[in-house]
């Protein structure tokens, strides 16, 4: 079987089409034919030893798939062999690979009406974003500010955002400036005088979804009345000294399901920007790393 992944640590050059054995289905796994996967900044930091997810070496990269059911493990019941599924790659495995095993806690079915690939994108990006909103409380006529508006979670927080009738300013580039208008959201483009730019939109704005950091987030952290209102995933440290926190993740099949259901109903929507077969994973992933990708970027089964 083979998998895109890597046997140590290190940047873009550890990390190939690697030939590995099938894996088996334990307790509480499920074992999936891949159909799509897809890539996220953290998958990097994973790459390189600098997060905390259980890594097996050789290590498929990818924290999330989506596919059939080829087996399940011990105590899973609630899917079957043939099913489309998508979740949680399990601990200590990867998703880019053409079997995955998957954390059975988290293997949701997709719904009808919901793509393969949008369902593989929803574990990582688009349940944080709905985590976000929902620690946020946010609801229509209340006003959202997502700094790196662009990307995969920024994305997927602006589209969830405008379901639930949150007003979005989204701070991006000026090349992303379609993708948050066509989801819905204000455009301010970022760099010098962002802040300046955010407040001709909005004198004081509900909360501040962060996913840059650093003097950015420091800069931004003013905008908001109450700094409780400050979330961010870049460095949820430097909120929590702001005043505000990161976000708590609840990887489990009743929110991921949640999701599914927004986006198979068209109520919300996911953003893909590029697609690749599992051959052409170190484009994908190189297409992530550089930080300009727009939206998501996915890697599928098919050549």
């Amino acid at each position: 079987m083979k998998i895109f992944g890597f046997t140590e640590h290190g940047g873009p050059g550890v990390a190939s089409i690697i030939d590995v054995p099938e894996p088996v289905a334990g307790p509480g796994q499920v074992l999936i034919e891949m159909l799509a996967t897809s890539v996220n900044p953290g998958d990097l930091n994973t790459r390189e030893g600098a997060n905390t997810f259980e890594v097996n070496f050789p290590m498929a990269m990818g924290r999330e798939a989506a596919g059939r059911v080829l087996a399940v493990g011990e105590g899973v019941d609630h899917v079957a062999p043939g099913d489309e599924v998508f979740g949680s790659a399990a601990s200590g495995h990867g998703a880019f690979g053409e079997q995955v095993l998957l954390d059975a806690a988290s293997t949701t079915p997709v719904p009808d009406g919901l793509d393969v690939v949008d369902a593989a994108c929803i574990p990582v990006a688009y349940a944080t974003a709905y985590d976000v909103l929902d620690h946020l409380n946010l609801g229509r006529g209340q006003t959202l500010v997502v700094i790196g508006a662009g990307g995969g979670v920024g994305t997927a927080v602006t589209s969830l955002a405008r379901a639930r009738g949150v007003e979005v300013v989204g701070v991006a580039s000026a090349g992303k400036r379609d993708v948050v208008t066509r989801l819905g959201g204000t455009h301010v483009e970022s760099g010098e005088g962002w802040v300046d730019r955010v407040r001709a939109v909005v004198d004081e704005p509900t909360a501040l979804f962060d996913l840059v950091g650093g003097d950015v987030l420091a800069e931004g952290a003013g905008l908001v009345g109450d700094p409780v209102n400050i979330i961010s995933v870049a460095d949820p440290q430097q909120a929590g000294e702001l005043g505000g926190s990161g976000v708590e993740r609840r990887r489990t099949r009743e929110i991921y399901a949640q999701v599914a259901a927004l986006l198979a109903e068209g109520k919300a929507e996911v953003t893909i920007s590029r697609i690749l077969p599992l051959a052409d994973a170190a484009e994908a992933v190189a297409a992530v790393e550089d930080g300009h990708a727009e939206g998501k970027v996915a890697v599928t089964a098919r050549e």
